[in-house]
């Protein structure tokens, strides 16, 4: 009997998930943020490797056919012909007029981009509005800015310290 009282109470009170996704995708500023940290940070930035499968002609370049190839996200992510003189700060604003960026690749592009793409953002922003909402977060004076990376097929923050407060209500 209570765990039928317990599923009726839950089933009201609970969120459909129709009004989850629209309360989530109402957070546009939250998303733009996470694109951006993803375009000055990527996390797989070397996963983007391909082997050439014939001799093919790039300009005045020859990539001979079992060369493997890859793209150079890094440079990509911080071109300032593309982005802008401020493409090495972290201005998440500049997603508001440019949503489906070409040069974007965090999660690759074409036919081989990942599937889990927009699925990893919509995780990202549920995790960050519930974190956010109890939290508060403050780079501790140990932390180096600009952050200093470590790894190579995946990335991280060498040395983040972060001083994390409760938000009171």
């Amino acid at each position: 009997k209570s765990n039928k009282k317990y599923k009726k109470k839950w089933t009201e009170s609970a969120p459909t998930l129709k009004s989850l996704f629209d309360q989530l995708s109402r957070l546009k500023y939250m998303e733009y943020a996470i694109k951006e940290a993803l375009r000055l940070y990527p996390m797989a930035s070397f996963a983007n490797a391909r082997r050439c499968m014939r001799t093919t002609q790039l300009g005045e370049y020859t990539v001979e056919a079992g060369v493997d190839v890859q793209l150079d996200t890094w440079s990509l992510h911080y071109d300032k012909t593309i982005w802008g003189e401020d493409a090495d700060e972290f201005k998440p604003e500049r997603w508001s007029s440019m949503s489906n960026q070409p040069s974007f690749l965090s999660f690759g592009a074409g036919p081989r981009q990942c599937l889990g793409m927009r699925l990893a953002i919509l995780e990202e922003k549920v995790l960050l509005a519930h974190v956010l909402r109890k939290y508060s977060f403050v780079t501790n004076t140990r932390t180096q800015i600009p952050m200093k990376l470590i790894g190579r097929a995946t990335t991280r923050p060498a040395n983040l310290y972060l001083s994390v407060k409760a938000r009171e209500f």
